[in-house]
């Protein structure tokens, strides 16, 4: 048996052996009933509408003195001039006219107090907003006398995605993305390039280290780098570098000897800090290692260093550790200084 169903006008012949159980359902009316709640032409009280809740959303607006209020007090929607037919024929816009009416006040005020006295002026005027194109009763919009319509797409839901690539210009080299998807507004990347240094993009645009979206968002040099590196406090005594001894920072082979306050080698070079000997040193009472000269000319500062008797910078953040900065601070009188543990 053979199921008809008609389309608009016309009459659709189904072949299909399984009869139909339910029917089309009207695909268009998101779009129609979505149109509809923005302007509701048709209803007496359109305070619900979406065009009035972003109006009441602006208003009122003030100027900078406190002077002026202007006022919203409701919107006019007029019909179009021309039915679709004539639109389509003289290739115009199907369209309405929005008007607002506003009120200006024009505030007294107390010039040495700054305080409103009362009204001193009130205007009410009609203004022209602009024309809004009409949806017709096929869904559609008729823009210069062309049928138009709105296409749906898809949209990616909200969220924080990784991503783990091999790289195209480096063999064997994995690339590491990020991307933050938000609800409005533009989509951030981060990704690293073939030398692991962290760059950003808005919205696929042109890369920029993402150093510079932290400055921009009020972040002090500092501040990055607590973010990025753990920080690694060195004192100045007897000519040598010393730092707090931590046996969870010596887990791994070392690539120098562990030297202790005294000038005793504690641990080789190439060996492990196993548990029982670090629980030994501690008491022990070794309380503070050397920093080997050779590893620390290549670090960077963490913190700015300041003369203790003038208060004069004599280094700032992100500078490159050599012996003769290291020799100017101990001869200012320098006793400890912060650097980035780039190395942990």
């Amino acid at each position: 048996m053979l199921n008809t169903l008609y389309s608009g006008n016309r009459l659709r012949v189904d072949f299909a052996k399984t009869p139909q159980q339910i029917d089309v359902p009207n695909l268009l009316q998101l779009q129609q009933s979505s149109y509809d709640t923005f302007l509701m032409e048709d209803e007496k009280d359109r305070s619900a509408s979406g065009i009035e809740r972003v109006f009441h959303s602006v208003f009122p607006v003030h100027d900078t003195q406190n002077r002026l209020t202007l006022e919203y007090l409701g919107s006019e929607i007029v019909k179009p001039k021309y039915t679709v037919r004539e639109c389509m024929e003289r290739g115009l816009t199907y369209s309405i006219s929005l008007r607002m009416k506003t009120r200006m006040t024009l505030w007294d005020r107390d010039e040495n107090t700054k305080e409103k006295l009362g009204v001193k002026d009130i205007k009410e005027q009609t203004i022209f907003v602009r024309d809004i194109p009409k949806m017709t009763d096929r869904t559609s919009f008729l823009i210069n006398g062309v049928e138009r319509v709105v296409v749906n797409q898809l949209h990616r839901s909200p969220g924080v995605i990784f991503k783990e690539e091999p790289s195209k210009t480096t063999g064997n080299k994995l690339i590491y993305t990020g991307q933050i998807i938000p609800d409005r507004g533009s989509w951030l990347y981060f990704e690293y390039d073939p030398k692991d240094i962290l760059y950003m993009r808005i919205n696929k645009r042109r890369k920029v280290p993402v150093t510079i979206m932290f400055r921009a968002l009020g972040y002090s040099k500092q501040d990055i780098l607590k973010l990025f590196y753990p920080l690694q406090t060195i004192s100045i005594k007897d000519n040598n570098f010393m730092m707090a001894f931590r046996a969870d920072e010596f887990k791994s082979r070392l690539n120098y000897d562990l030297v202790d306050e005294e000038g005793n080698v504690i641990l080789a070079a190439g060996k492990r800090l196993s548990a029982k000997k670090a629980e030994k040193l501690i008491e022990s009472g070794v309380k503070a290692v050397q920093y080997p000269l050779e590893t620390l000319v290549e670090r960077y500062l963490a913190e700015p260093i300041i003369n203790p008797e003038t208060g004069e910078i004599l280094f700032d953040t992100m500078t490159p550790i050599d012996e003769t900065k290291l020799k100017k601070m101990a001869e200012a009188g320098v006793g400890e200084f912060v650097i980035a543990n780039d190395l942990a």
